[in-house]
């Protein structure tokens, strides 16, 4: 199985996480930046979409509750039209991402972590759920 790449986009970080051979979606990375300067993630995604042969992205859409549409739902679409104009030979799916940050909360506290710690790790865990979510849809898809 190929490796895919998880991405939790917000407004000043962006969680990565990356599946294994097997399918096991892992966290990966945190990357801090500028409050919206999604251009400068660009360079550092490329780097490791060639390090790790990555050709799938999934990017996280946090819809409200209802299923609508949020402001940053706007940025993430945004964002994967940038991410398949800048990177060649890469395929970007979304996936609706409504509560993975607070299932990663979640995770992060049961695990004893505290609060400010959690902070560092909350968003590439919620890129692990976002990627485990498309590769158990992909897998069901598939049988």
């Amino acid at each position: 199985m190929n490796k895919v790449l998880g991405l939790d986009l917000g407004r000043k970080t962006l969680g990565i996480a990356i599946s294994d051979v097997l399918g096991i979606a892992h966290p990966y990375k945190l990357i801090r930046f500028k409050k919206d300067d999604y251009q400068s993630l660009i360079e550092p995604i490329i780097e490791i979409i060639k390090e790790n042969n990555i050709k799938e992205v999934v990017l996280g859409l946090p819809l409200h509750l209802n299923g609508q549409q949020s402001e940053m739902s706007k940025t993430c679409l945004e964002f994967k039209r940038l991410l398949l104009n800048q990177i060649a030979n890469i395929s970007v799916e979304m996936i609706d991402e409504r509560l993975t940050s607070v299932s990663a909360h979640k995770i992060l506290t049961n695990l004893n972590m505290n609060s400010k710690k959690q902070k560092d790790y909350v968003d590439m865990v919620a890129a692990s759920n976002i990627l485990e979510t498309y590769l158990r849809k992909k897998e069901n898809n598939h049988a």
